[in-house]
């Protein structure tokens, strides 16, 4: 009779370890569809370049869910704090860089506004949000030129996208300012 119980421990052990096998493994892939377990504050891989996140709530997403609040309400300093510690944990968030580029433009440290934005642009080229606030940063440098490549960029990655008709219209804005 403890001959069969023990049998049948080791048995469900074995079970056991075999359903976990694939789980532990998954979450080890930084390519696996879906979340990264290892990392809870690791976004969804989703695969797409800019700037919507899936909405999987996860502590990642409700931290920088946060920082977006806090810098819609001019909170930059609070938002900056929030997104460090994204980026600590996870040092190529193409999307917290960005928007840590955002906070650190509106701040007017334009140099490492921009620092942040080609990070990201190195990274993925054609993430749209940060090529769209690179483009108005090279505007507000009046580097017209430098904003028209981020509009080519952008509508190379997006036809008629938010990011690409936003820029656009800052540049025609900014056209029409220096003619007249």
């Amino acid at each position: 009779m403890l001959a069969f119980v023990r049998l049948a421990l080791c048995a469900g052990l074995l079970l056991g370890a075999s359903l976990l096998l694939p789980l532990s493994a998954q979450a080890q892939d930084p390519n696996a569809p879906g979340l990264n377990l290892s990392n809870p504050y690791a976004k969804p891989n989703t695969g797409t370049l800019g700037s919507s996140l899936n909405e999987t709530i996860t502590p990642r997403n409700e931290q920088y869910n946060e920082a977006l609040a806090r810098i819609q309400t001019g909170d930059y300093d609070g938002a900056m704090l929030i997104l460090n510690k994204l980026i600590a944990m996870d040092p190529v968030d193409a999307d917290a860089l960005t928007q840590l580029g955002y906070c650190y433009q509106k701040e007017n440290q334009l140099g490492k506004a921009m620092s942040y934005y080609k990070k990201v642009i190195g990274m993925k080229p054609q993430h749209l949000l940060a090529n769209r606030n690179a483009g108005e940063l090279l505007l507000d440098m009046k580097n017209l030129s430098g904003a028209e490549e981020r509009l080519t960029v952008l509508q190379d990655a997006c036809v008629n996208c938010d990011e690409y008709n936003q820029l656009k219209a800052k540049i025609d804005a900014y056209k029409l300012s220096i003619q007249g």
